[in-house]
């Protein structure tokens, strides 16, 4: 699917272009498959009305750090063609409705030893590449988790609630990468219209996973493992992600998807306030609607198709209530041994990080402006479908 895209946006997009290859001291960017997304989202902002100055340098910057990142994870694989080589097998995915556990399982499974995970500072700064030994200890983690640690002391200080954190040597989600490429709803939580989404629903994302598997390779040929991933909108895009790991082993994430919304839109609102534009709430509610209405469709009709086989279901209520339990069905149904030593790993963690270490934040329909009955044609056939515990308080 392709998108008109106004001359006026074209100035900016080169000027961040500009910008990314000076800090980079490279032009090759692997191809142009990233630049209609890139001038959808500019000239989203710069049509958009009372944007701020802050907010927009803001975002702009977010545009030159993905494409810097763009630059060097080219150049590499041009360095070392070896890297193109490498095989990524029966990799673990997350994917699902947001908001439904997913950081908490990934974290779990970033306590095995045999896994991989992507890495918060490695999916922004990849190359060069880490060792396994330098994965936590690599000069970029530190600099990125002292930076982290500012921002969340300032966070605190300024009464901000912190609805999702990623440390900086914790697992992350894919989006990071596939901003990449510019075809990612990591973009689209910033914008103040729905236009960039409705594209994204439709965009061909051949190159955006061909753009991660190239990324996942450099980063595994130091650091090997099976992969662990998560991103919910994996679920939007489900068969691009089946075309390039055929052998992937899915976890399909539930949740209460009224209670599911009511968080996802309180992360909205947060996220395109950055700008500070002015916003249509009702075109955001369903704009995000919609989203989310694909975030379960997709997959069903997927599943159809490949079999239930190919799914692991993986239930927020059940994963709160006896999370290592779950993880303990998890690796019988993926063929994978959960060891002692992991489960005592893994066990560790939750003592460390209680749910509610940032805070009790609390959501509910009423504040986001929607009512269960607006939501159940959303969500009729995902319902009927599992036996997802309902959170009506």
């Amino acid at each position: 699917m392709t998108t008109a895209t106004s001359a006026d946006a074209m100035p900016q997009v080169d000027q961040l272009v500009t910008r990314a290859c000076e800090r980079a001291l490279l032009e090759d960017f692997g191809g142009d498959s990233w630049r209609e997304g890139l001038a959808l989202l500019v000239q989203s902002v710069e049509s958009a009305a009372a944007v701020g100055e802050d907010g927009r340098d803001y975002v702009y910057g977010q545009f030159v750090d993905a494409l810097w990142n763009r630059l060097r994870v080219i150049d590499h694989l041009k360095q070392h063609p070896e890297n193109s080589r490498e095989r990524i097998e029966r990799p673990l995915v997350i994917l699902g409705l947001p908001r439904t556990g997913t950081s908490l399982a990934s974290y779990l499974l970033d306590q095995d030893p045999q896994r991989r995970s992507l890495l918060t500072w490695e999916a922004e700064d990849s190359v060069p590449p880490p060792s396994t030994h330098t994965l936590r200890t690599d000069p970029r983690c530190l600099k990125k988790k002292a930076e982290l640690d500012k921002l969340a002391e300032e966070l605190k200080a300024a009464n901000i609630p912190i609805v999702h954190w990623d440390e900086a040597d914790g697992p992350t989600e894919c989006t990071f990468v596939q901003n990449q490429d510019f075809k990612a709803y990591l973009w689209e939580a910033f914008m103040p219209t729905p236009a960039y989404a409705d594209w994204l629903l439709e965009a061909d994302m051949t190159s955006t996973y061909a753009y991660e598997r190239s990324v996942l390779q450099i980063l595994q040929s130091r650091a090997p493992g099976t992969w662990s991933l998560k991103m919910p909108s994996h679920a939007v895009h489900i068969e691009t992600l089946l075309a390039t790991f055929p052998d992937v082993r899915i976890v399909w994430a539930h949740r209460d998807p009224f209670k599911v919304t009511a968080s996802f839109l309180r992360l909205n609102n947060l996220s395109r306030a950055v700008l500070g534009a002015g916003i249509d709430v009702a075109e955001v509610v369903a704009n995000v609607l919609r989203q989310l209405q694909a975030h379960v469709t997709r997959p069903l009709r997927a599943r159809e198709r490949i079999g239930d086989d190919r799914f692991f279901d993986l239930h927020y209520a059940d994963l709160m209530r006896d999370p290592l339990g779950v993880m303990g069905s998890l690796y019988d149904w993926a063929g994978d041994e959960l060891t002692s030593s992991t489960e005592r790993t893994m066990r560790d963690w939750l003592g460390r990080n209680p749910q509610d270490r940032f805070g009790i934040q609390p959501y509910s329909l009423d504040e986001a402006g929607v009512t269960i009955a607006d939501l159940e044609p959303v969500f009729d056939e995902y319902l009927s479908r599992f036996d997802v515990e309902l959170e009506r308080s």
